[in-house]
């Protein structure tokens, strides 16, 4: 489909029952078109404004999950739904944008783009636009529900703090829609002092010695090599010579997924770099401008034991993903490697290391602050009973894990629940793979050969 360029939203297009303007100033810019926001919406990728996007992602400070790089990977890999991407101007500047994807059905469904694959969602808007975000991300809502009306909207991974969750509150009580705000992950996040010294100091003597004694065992097991940026050489490869760029990194994948698979938990942990999952990283990997993705390791005789893959937004650093093999885990190459993570992140001027969402074991060890997501469910308004009743069910199927952390009792029952089912899969995954082991090599039937 063509790219459609439509006013901002008219008086005369809100929804019955909603506020209307008067009653919240803040919004009138969004009502009244003469004030020269435009909005464009796009029913494909193919033609996004990735350059000002990946700019306005800096400037809003909101991470890399949200940039092109990342979502149209995830989409193109791991998605669903048809993409539509919504741009708003003014004088022809990028000032706000809104990537979703949108689910047919009874009811057309809005979700974020890369829901389900990104650890945070937002709809950008530029601080310096002079113009009220609660405006703009308005003006982004309006644009996606003139591609399909009456749609609901399941907006996941929004950050609790950061007021991202009150703009979209705001508009949905001037639009009449009903709000559903469900508690959905939990976020680590470890402050970073200003000086790599503070940050030494902050672990005490004794974490320093074991450290210092950690690395000096690594590298009593062979030649060791720390290498900081392990895309180093597809990068320079990049420029003269694309296809054994190409190649390259197809061997660096290759490394990682071997890591992950000789992991200690490789039988319960995620494969992140096998299957489309891989293919999304590997796409992240080659296609995101030098410096957004970080990729360290650790080798010992030219193989690679341990690995982190990070991505820099404009204020934390992202530790995505790591891992290493469960040979040198005596060593702890995987602490060692996230510590000289946050003394890189020191010097490089990052006053955040961001764990991401799960509540992994590693991540308490650097006494972490913990922060919220939440999922928005915004419902239309004027439902009758039986219609209201059947999106209900339909957002039910979707929601019910989150559902069931809104009480603390069910999300500890939950939990535990999990788990048994989890180790109950794994024990008879292993009583199966014994059984394969002590079954008698099959008999092969014999053969009488006629003379």
């Amino acid at each position: 489909m063509t790219d459609l360029a439509v006013p901002a939203v008219g008086a005369s297009d809100v929804p019955r029952g909603a506020v209307t303007a008067s009653s919240d100033p803040g919004l009138a810019l969004v009502l009244d078109p003469a004030h020269g926001l435009s909005v464009t919406v796009r029913r494909h990728l193919d033609s996004a404004p990735v350059p000002e996007w990946r700019v306005l992602v800096q400037q809003s400070g909101h991470s890399p999950f949200t940039g092109p790089d990342w979502l149209r990977a995830v989409h193109t890999h791991l998605g669903r739904g048809e993409p539509l991407l919504v741009s708003v101007r003014r004088d022809g500047r990028l000032l706000a944008l809104g990537a979703f994807a949108l689910l047919g059905g009874p009811r057309p469904l809005l979700t974020f783009l890369g829901a389900g694959g990104s650890d945070y969602a937002a709809v950008l808007t530029d601080p310096d636009a002079q113009v009220p975000a609660v405006r703009l991300v308005a003006a982004v809502l309006d644009g996606a529900l003139r591609e399909a009306p009456g749609a609901v909207l399941d907006l996941e991974q929004v950050p609790a703090g950061g007021g991202q969750a009150e703009l979209v509150r705001a508009w949905a009580r001037l639009r009449g829609y009903a709000v559903r705000t469900l508690p959905q992950s939990t976020v680590h996040t470890v402050p970073l002092p200003a000086t790599v010294a503070e940050h030494d100091a902050a672990l005490g003597r004794h974490a320093r010695h074991e450290e210092r004694r950690q690395w000096r065992r690594l590298a009593e097991l062979g030649e060791l090599v720390v290498a900081d940026d392990l895309l180093e050489t597809v990068t320079a490869l990049r420029g003269h010579d694309p296809e054994a760029a190409a190649d390259r990194l197809e061997e660096l994948v290759t490394e990682l997924a071997e890591v992950d698979d000789a992991h200690p938990n490789a039988d319960r942990r995620r494969r992140p770099w096998r299957g489309a999952s891989g293919r999304t990283l590997t796409e992240v990997l080659w296609t995101s401008p030098p410096g957004t993705v970080q990729l360290s390791g650790l080798r010992v005789d030219g193989e690679l034991v341990a690995y982190a893959f990070c991505l820099a937004g404009p204020v934390a650093l992202h530790g995505y993903v790591q891992s290493y093999r469960a040979r040198y885990a005596p060593t702890g190459p995987g602490t060692l490697l996230l510590l000289r993570l946050c003394r890189r992140a020191v010097l490089t001027g990052y006053r955040e290391l961001d764990l991401l969402r799960g509540d992994e074991a590693y991540k308490r060890r650097f006494r972490p602050v913990p922060h919220r997501t939440v999922r928005l469910v915004l419902t239309p308004p004027g439902r009758e009973v039986l219609p209201a009743l059947a999106d209900r069910v339909a957002l039910l199927r979707r929601t019910y894990r989150d559902e069931v952390r809104r009480s603390e009792r069910l999300d500890r029952s939950w939990t535990v629940l999990a788990g048994a089912l989890e180790r109950a899969r794994d024990q008879v995954g292993r009583q199966v793979q014994r059984g394969r082991a002590a079954l008698p090599a099959p008999r092969l039937p014999r053969v009488r050969r006629r003379r």
